[in-house]
């Protein structure tokens, strides 16, 4: 969620990339995952995922990559805004310019400024100086930028957003990180920056979920990362015979062998090729089509083990409006 030190010459690239963000390929974050703009200690990186085609999105930690591995899992997340500035005057809820969406039905966003205003927190705002009226010097609110802004479709068919505050643990939400300092040592404004950005959201009916990576079992975390991997890679089966190798894997599965012993099987024969399905398998699991546990290690020289308990169930509160 941290950047570099607030400038004038910031603002106003943030201010360019973040006009009018829509949840297309033109979307630019307001601090993308390179040298110069991420924080100097980060895990910056980029995903090129299915579900935001023509461009990149942009992580500035491992605590983000976990958490967007997940949203990037459910079916029901159909867009992502990251690094989203939160504007210091009002604008567009953020589905105003997303295809399918009502905007008449939609609150706007009343800004960051007017937030702190009604909760007392102005003078916490970071501000830096650049020309104002007639060329002279003025404070400029610089805005907070935030982490994942979920575009999220209801069964019913409606849009919804839901926004992520990511920490690595619920604890980073209440005290700076560190240790070895003592209480009145830390910053007076950690606690009101959630507020802030809670409010800023609620103003249009947006949940934000302050959300602990570590909550995220670590198995699940990685196998994530491996579905991921194959999850938009290009298979050269037909349709007909890639729903007939994933039949194959779900005997796999009902009869606990191993996907290897089904692969060694099918390339010795010189049907199929190993990419080929590895992707079929893994893209399997990624879309659900096979339903496995995560929660377990997932290795195709293993037996596969059923799905015991639905990740999507387990964290349902995430992707939920209100609490659940």
């Amino acid at each position: 969620m941290g950047t570099r030190r607030p400038s004038f010459e910031r603002l106003l690239i943030i201010m360019e990339r973040q006009r009018d963000p829509g949840w297309g390929s033109e979307y630019q974050p307001a601090i993308r995952a390179v040298r110069g703009e991420a924080p100097n200690i980060s895990h910056a990186l980029t995903f090129r995922a299915m579900k935001v085609p023509g461009r990149d999105i942009h992580v500035l930690s491992a605590q983000e990559s976990h958490a967007l591995l997940l949203a990037l899992y459910h079916p029901g997340v159909v867009g992502v805004q990251e690094q989203l500035a939160m504007m210091p005057h009002g604008r567009p809820h953020p589905l105003h310019n997303f295809p399918g969406a009502i905007a008449g039905k939609l609150a706007p966003l009343r800004g960051i400024v007017d937030v702190a205003e009604r909760l007392g927190y102005t003078h916490l705002l970071p501000r830096v100086w650049g020309p104002g009226p007639g060329g002279r010097p003025c404070e400029l609110v610089f805005p907070y930028v935030g982490d994942f802004l979920l575009a999220f479709c209801k069964p019913e068919g409606d849009y919804c957003c839901i926004n992520w505050s990511v920490k690595d643990s619920e604890i980073r939400f209440k005290r700076p990180i560190g240790t070895g300092k003592r209480r009145d040592q830390f910053p007076e404004s950690l606690l009101p920056r959630h507020e802030l950005e809670c409010t800023y959201y609620a103003d249009a009916a947006i949940r934000t979920i302050l959300l602990a990576s570590d909550l995220i079992d670590w198995n699940v975390r990685a196998n994530l990362r491996q579905l991921f991997l194959h999850h938009c890679r290009e298979v050269s089966l037909s349709g007909d015979e890639q729903a007939e190798l994933l039949a194959r894997f779900h005997h796999c599965l009902e009869t606990e062998t191993p996907p290897s012993e089904l692969i060694f099987r099918l390339t010795g024969a010189g049907k199929y090729s190993v990419d080929d399905c590895r992707n079929v398998l893994f893209q399997g699991i990624w879309f659900r089509k096979l339903r496995v546990d995560l929660f377990q290690p997932v290795l195709i020289d293993r037996p596969l083990r059923p799905e015991m308990q639905d990740v999507l169930v387990k964290y349902a509160d995430w992707f939920s409006e209100s609490p659940c």
